[in-house]
């Protein structure tokens, strides 16, 4: 094998080496892009033609190769697939079945295209347009990773992007709504209340909002409002993204309308389940629901990953969607009870939280705040800004009764009527929808890499 990524480093200013994968599945093109990779003297060179995704997964992983040329009908090729690519540092080109004549692009194949760069595909390539192969990998080792759910630009005769693929916009740039994530430590009771109450009250505000549960030890914010059909929205919404089918259409459609303006994407119908979620799928569902609403609360679960796990497992993590919930989110709000336990952990969570968001928090709620505890509350203001000054706090009273009648009614706190947590959980809000908290809008950039 050539180790092409040591051929690209040229201390002369030569033109390095494209280490190149093929995964035709036995289609005619081959031939034709065998030429071509052949007659880009030494720009490209072949590292290896692979028999399927395992074995292009395999190879990738030694580190020879930056691109993989692929049949669009590859098995198994999939988000999930593309981004275990990238993760090794390979783009992918995936090419399409040749177009019959015709002087418009056949509906069909638009869909086709827009599907894969959903995925992450770099570019996509008609198979009647060998010529501009070499030209399309170049482009491909050269371009950044993707950052949205559709692909990166293109050139060269027969590349298809995603503006390309879907046509242009004349509404301007695209809406991006904003992300809240709703995290607590072990045993911060009232987290899902926190987030149902956030998004019901944002709704009632007049902002469209979409509720994910993303609890992958088994999300309960369907029961607090009386969705107990056993189809999870979160489930289907990944399936979506991971075969490249999801936009916001779908996901409007997958979700569960459950007051005026706000959705409800339903969690995991069995804690088990949490391995059926792969972490780009997830993010994509994230990035969608950010062009689908206004709002966006997700309500995580309580753990944070722990110790690092082998970079060259390709194996989920339990905790990875919580962790990729908090690395997205605008604004993440920690939820913690005002008990000295409660406390405890909420000193060492907001410690822990830095290392998947530096940032830190921007609020934080300290639940059923009571006088019998026999401190007060600039004590425990103290003890937040010890830890996380740039934190707000805000304090929810033990009003279990206002608790109690929402849940076994199956509505939100809005539409249970006037109460003291209520009135607490408007106050959150008041913080929530106020302008982005500092550096929010930098850390989205530096995801996108602009």
């Amino acid at each position: 094998m050539v180790d092409a990524r040591s051929a690209r480093t040229d201390p002369f200013g030569q033109s390095s080496r494209v280490g190149v994968l093929v995964a035709a599945d036995a289609h005619p093109w081959e031939a034709g892009a065998l030429e071509a990779i052949a007659g880009a003297g030494r720009h490209l060179v072949l590292v290896k033609r692979c028999l399927d995704l395992s074995d292009l997964l395999a190879t990738a992983a030694t580190g020879s190769a930056q691109v993989a040329l692929v049949s669009s009908r590859l098995s198994g090729l999939d988000a999930d697939a593309v981004d275990r690519l990238a993760g090794q540092g390979v783009r992918v080109v995936a090419v399409v079945p040749e177009r019959p004549p015709s002087a418009r692009v056949p509906e069909e194949e638009v869909d086709e295209h827009t599907r894969l760069l959903r995925t992450g595909v770099s570019r996509v390539l008609r198979a009647d347009a060998v010529a501009a192969i070499a030209e399309s990998l170049l482009d491909a080792a050269d371009a950044d990773p993707p950052s949205e759910p559709l692909g990166t630009q293109a050139r060269g005769k027969g590349a298809i992007t995603a503006e390309a693929a879907v046509g242009p916009s004349g509404d301007g740039p695209e809406r991006q709504g904003r992300l809240v994530a709703v995290w607590g430590p072990t045993g911060a009771p009232g987290r899902t209340t926190v987030a149902v109450g956030i998004a019901a009250e944002a709704a009632a505000r007049d902002s469209h909002v979409t509720l994910v549960d993303a609890d992958p030890y088994g999300g309960t914010a369907g029961h607090h409002l009386a969705v107990l059909e056993e189809v999870s929205g979160l489930l289907a919404a990944t399936r979506l993204a991971n075969s490249g089918q999801l936009d916001p259409a779908a996901l409007s459609r997958v979700a569960r309308e459950v007051a005026p303006r706000m959705r409800l994407v339903t969690g995991l119908p069995r804690p088990d389940r949490w391995v059926e979620v792969r972490n780009q799928a997830f993010r994509t569902v994230l990035a969608t629901a950010r062009r689908l609403d206004q709002l966006v609360v997700v309500d995580t679960g309580f753990a944070l990953p722990g110790a690092p796990r082998d970079p060259y497992s390709s194996a989920p993590g339990r905790d990875d969607m919580t962790a990729a919930a908090l690395a997205e989110a605008d604004d993440v709000v920690v939820v913690a009870s005002a008990d000295p336990v409660g406390l405890t952990r909420l000193a060492r969570s907001l410690r822990d939280l830095l290392d998947v968001r530096p940032d830190g928090p921007g609020h934080v709620v300290v639940n059923r705040m009571r006088p019998t505890l026999g401190w007060s509350e600039r004590d425990i203001c103290y003890l937040v800004g010890g830890v996380s000054p740039g934190a707000s706090v805000t304090f929810l009273p033990d009003d279990r009764a206002a608790a109690d009648r929402a849940l076994v009614s199956g509505r939100s706190l809005v539409e249970s009527g006037d109460s003291p947590l209520r009135r607490g959980i408007a106050a959150v809000v008041d913080q929530v929808l106020r302008e982005p908290a500092v550096g929010a809008v930098a850390r989205r950039r530096r995801r996108r890499g602009r």
